[in-house]
């Protein structure tokens, strides 16, 4: 019974990250985030403004307007800590539509680039990512792609601690 309230006020999540799609799944139940990782910044008396997010970007077009993936870099995943950021912070807000949710544990997947595995580098700027997005505990995973139905972030975070 405790385990069922304490999932009504919290939630895990699973992000995968690529240059090209941001998936983030909930490991409760069905909902989910799907879209292009872009953000579209428009730069007016020297501050920047946030004015799309995801395919939305694609549509904001005028003088002083930036369409940015911050995950498209040609030896990296990441190329803008802050705009990867306010992304990851739009998609937990978007996928977690109860208000007074607590922050979620996330498992952070980077799908490309990882060839050899992850540096230390990546995996602590993977988690900061998903700490600065909002976070309380991350899990930096490295592997085949999960299966949400199939898993829990408990499961997981063993299988991590384990290697």
């Amino acid at each position: 019974m405790l385990q069922s309230l304490f999932s009504k006020i919290t939630s895990d999540l699973l992000v995968e990250i690529t240059q090209d799609e941001l998936r983030i799944f909930s490991f409760s139940d069905d909902a989910k985030y799907i879209d292009e990782p872009l953000i579209a910044i428009e730069v007016a008396d020297e501050k920047e403004s946030i004015m799309a997010i995801g395919r939305a970007s694609r549509n904001c077009i005028g003088p002083g307007i930036r369409i940015i993936n911050p995950f498209s870099h040609n030896r990296s995943m990441i190329s803008s800590f802050t705009y990867a950021e306010k992304i990851l912070q739009f998609a937990f807000k978007s996928i977690q539509t109860n208000a007074f949710k607590a922050s979620p544990r996330v498992v952070m997947h980077q799908i490309e680039k990882n060839e050899g595995g992850l540096t230390e580098i990546e995996e602590r700027l993977l988690r900061e990512l998903a700490i600065g997005a909002g976070a309380r505990e991350v899990v930096v995973y490295q592997g085949n792609r999960i299966i949400p139905e199939h898993e829990t972030f408990e499961n997981i975070k063993a299988r991590v601690n384990a290697t």
